[in-house]
C-alpha cells in the first residue's frame, strides 16, 4: 500500500498478516495499528474495531478515519478507540488478529467492520492474452508508468485482455464467513469482551442510481458474486442476531462518499462514525 508517497509493507505472522511501522504527514502506524486520535488522557475501556481498508481508512489522514472520527464521540467517556484495520485482510484473518492480540480487557468493545473482502472467494484474473502477453517487458514499462502516464493506462487497456474466473460459489463465501463469524463469538466470550460485527456498505450494492453506474472496469461475473453473497447473507435469518446490517449507513447522504466501489471520502467516514456510536448507545455499551 502506497501512503505519502511511500510504500507501507506488511508482513505475516503464521497466517495473519500484520503492518509494519510507518511515520508519515498524513498517515502513522504504531505498533502495526492506524493511529487513531483523540486519545483520552485516563482511558478506563476500549473500543478495538478490527477490518480491511475500508477501516484503515488510507483514503483520508490519521484524524479523518472513521475509527478516528468515533474516538472523537466517546472522548469524554474516557474510551480509547484503537484501529485494528488492514488492507486486503479478510474476516478470518482479523478474527485471528483479534485472538493472538493484548488488545482487548475485560468489558471492553470490539467491533469488526467486515463484508467486502469476503464476498467473492476464488475470484482469479487469469493469464494475460493479447499482443502484451508476448512482449513482458513492454507490459512491465507500461504498468510502472500508469500512476502518471494517462496514455500508459489507455495502451494497457487497450493492448491485453484478462480472463477471469470464479473458483468458489457466494455460499461458499456465505458459509466461511458463518465460521469466522461463530469463532469471533467464541473468543469475545473468552476474552470477556462485547462483540458488534456490522455487515459493510458497498457501491456495488448500493440501490441510489443518482450516485451513478458501478464502474465499468469491474467484471460482471465478481459483481454478480458479490451482490449473491450479500443477498444470501442479509437474507439468511439465521444470522440476524449475530451480525448488524450497515450496507444502508450512507442512504441518508446527499452525495455518494464513494470513491470507488468501496472505499470513501471523510463524509462517508463520519457516516460510518456515527452509526457505529449510535448502535453502541443503544446497546447501553458506553454508559
Amino acid at each position: 500500500m502506497v501512503a505519502d508517497g511511500e510504500i507501507i509493507r506488511q508482513s505475516s505472522v503464521g497466517d495473519v498478516s500484520t503492518m509494519t511501522d510507518f511515520d508519515g504527514r498524513y498517515i502513522n502506524v504504531e505498533g502495526g495499528l492506524r493511529r487513531t486520535e483523540p486519545v483520552p488522557v485516563n482511558a478506563t475501556r476500549r473500543i478495538v474495531v478490527f477490518g480491511g481498508s475500508t477501516t484503515f481508512c488510507a483514503e483520508v489522514p490519521d484524524a479523518l478515519t472513521w475509527p478516528s472520527q468515533l474516538a472523537r464521540r466517546v472522548l469524554e467517556r474516557e474510551t480509547q478507540v484503537i484501529n485494528a484495520g488492514l488492507s486486503g485482510a479478510e474476516f478470518a484473518n482479523r478474527v485471528e488478529a483479534l485472538e493472538g492480540s493484548n488488545l482487548t480487557r475485560s468489558g471492553d468493545v470490539v467491533i469488526f467492520f467486515v463484508g467486502v473482502n469476503d464476498a467473492v472467494i476464488g475470484y482469479q484474473a487469469n493469464q494475460v492474452v493479447g499482443p502484451l502477453a508476448r512482449w513482458p517487458l513492454l507490459r512491465r514499462f507500461i504498468e510502472v508508468t500508469l500512476s502518471w502516464s494517462r496514455s500508459g493506462r489507455i495502451a494497457l487497456d487497450r493492448s491485453q485482455q484478462l480472463s477471469f474466473e470464479i473458483t468458489a460459489s457466494s455460499q461458499d463465501a456465505v458459509d466461511r464467513f458463518r465460521i469466522s463469524l461463530a469463532r469471533a463469538e467464541e473468543i469475545a466470550l473468552a476474552k470477556n469482551v462485547r462483540l458488534l460485527v456490522v455487515l459493510q456498505p458497498s457501491r456495488l450494492i448500493e440501490t441510489q442510481h443518482i450516485w451513478g453506474t458501478v464502474n465499468e472496469s469491474v467484471e460482471e461475473s465478481y459483481i454478480k458474486s458479490f451482490r449473491d453473497f450479500y443477498r444470501l447473507l442479509v437474507g439468511s435469518p439465521d444470522f440476524h442476531d449475530h451480525f448488524v446490517d450497515g450496507t444502508r449507513i450512507f442512504d441518508s447522504l446527499n452525495e455518494s462518499p464513494y470513491l470507488d466501489i468501496v472505499h470513501v471520502q471523510e463524509d462517508g467516514n463520519k457516516a460510518i462514525a456515527s452509526f457505529m456510536y449510535d448502535e453502541l448507545k443503544s446497546r447501553g455499551w458506553l454508559d
